[in-house]
């Protein structure tokens, strides 16, 4: 297999995983295990790919170089996607050191269970290639402890998980992959939130992730992208979530939309039961309304929608307005344990929970109607701060 100049001296040595088992959401498109070889003086590694994709790594790096010249193999992530070829790596590269933090070394010594020669580094630290010099910067993402690599020279930053989109493409960068910022926010939401801030970022040229493409035509951009995300605005849009057994809540929730449209706002309408979880979370967080119809369920609330809701919660969104709506048949409303589940998300409650029983009358579907024009007219008037 061949490596991918990125430019002279750097290589992108990783593996496409076309079918990846599903370990986290957003993964329907595939995803890439990125490793990055720089060639000087001396050379460096950056990252390892997932146990199973070794061959490619070896192939792609041998393309490159000698193998056996490898002089650092830097781990930013130590998980096993990135850290799981490390023990027939090091059978190969026998003189390699592992560049790495004192909290990424012990865990990789538990996974893999070898006594390797490590270089403990932290933040600012450098190590010299020969034209190049490698800076290292410590980020924590979500309780996790992730080294940067950033060369000087080439302005190049190894972004780890920032950045990221999970595509599998036999193509290498954005120049060459169009439209990749949907799955690059889809990788932000449903991965690294609750982000609250960036490192650094004002002389990088470059972003090589450890998923998908290398930024090279919009780095700038999606740095930009970045800020904003990291804010958590939303659009001037409202979103409408349902699920639905009977049709009753269905109808409700096509009527409420009809109103929502009616005075010219942008409406999205989802059945949670046929979407996936990842893509309902990204329509969301681009939302400024959220309305939720629950329908009937022998346990109150259906577990599709408690589930989302858990997920939700991790994202710590705020300015957002929620309306709540049921059509049930059972004794009880669910309302209530919709309330006590949506309370924590920190959501304006916009209006009364709408309840219906067994199927609305058209004077109900006109009630979702009226109460569809005021979510609409509040959607558009509010900016999220």
């Amino acid at each position: 297999m061949k490596s991918f100049i990125l430019k002279e001296g750097i290589f992108w040595v990783g593996a496409v995983d076309y079918n990846p088992p599903k370990f986290g959401p957003s993964l329907s498109k595939g995803t890439t295990y990125n490793s990055y070889l720089i060639s000087d003086e001396k050379t460096a590694l950056i990252d390892t790919v997932k146990h199973g994709f070794t061959q490619e790594l070896v192939s792609r790096i041998s393309d490159a170089i000698d193998i056996s010249k490898i002089d650092y193999i830097v781990i930013g992530n130590y998980q096993m996607d990135h850290s799981g070829s490390l023990p027939f790596l090091m059978k190969r590269a026998k003189n390699a050191k592992i560049v790495t933090t004192e909290g990424s070394k012990k865990a990789i010594e538990k996974y893999h269970g070898s006594k390797w020669e490590f270089e403990i580094v932290s933040d600012g630290d450098l190590i010299n290639l020969g034209r190049t010099t490698l800076l290292f910067k410590e980020f924590k993402l979500n309780d996790c402890d992730l080294l940067l690599t950033y060369s000087i020279e080439d302005r190049i930053l190894f972004s780890g998980d920032l950045f990221s989109q999970h595509i599998a493409s036999p193509k290498r960068t954005d120049i060459d992959i169009k439209d990749l910022e949907y799955d690059a926010l889809s990788y932000f939401v449903n991965y690294l939130l609750p982000l609250s801030e960036l490192p650094s970022l004002k002389d990088v040229k470059i972003l090589a992730p450890n998923h998908g493409a290398v930024w090279i035509k919009d780095a700038k951009n999606i740095i930009q992208k970045y800020e904003d995300w990291i804010k958590r605005e939303s659009k001037n849009k409202a979103i409408i979530i349902y699920g639905s057994t009977w049709r009753g809540t269905e109808k409700m929730a096509y009527a409420i939309a009809d109103g929502i449209g009616s005075v010219g706002a942008e409406i999205e309408v989802i059945n949670y039961v046929n979407s996936n979880l990842e893509d309902i979370l990204v329509k969301i967080f681009e939302s400024k309304s959220i309305v939720i119809g629950c329908p009937s369920s022998n346990y109150g609330v259906p577990f599709e929608l408690s589930k989302l809701l858990y997920n939700l919660k991790h994202l710590k969104l705020e300015n957002r307005l929620l309306t709540l709506f049921t059509c049930y048949s059972f004794k009880e409303s669910p309302i209530p344990l919709l309330l006590g589940l949506t309370s924590n998300l920190g959501f304006e409650l916009f209006d009364p929970p709408l309840e219906i029983k067994y199927m609305p009358n058209e004077e109900e579907i006109n009630l979702c109607f009226e109460l569809g024009t005021k979510i609409g007219e509040k959607t558009k008037s509010n900016k999220s701060k």
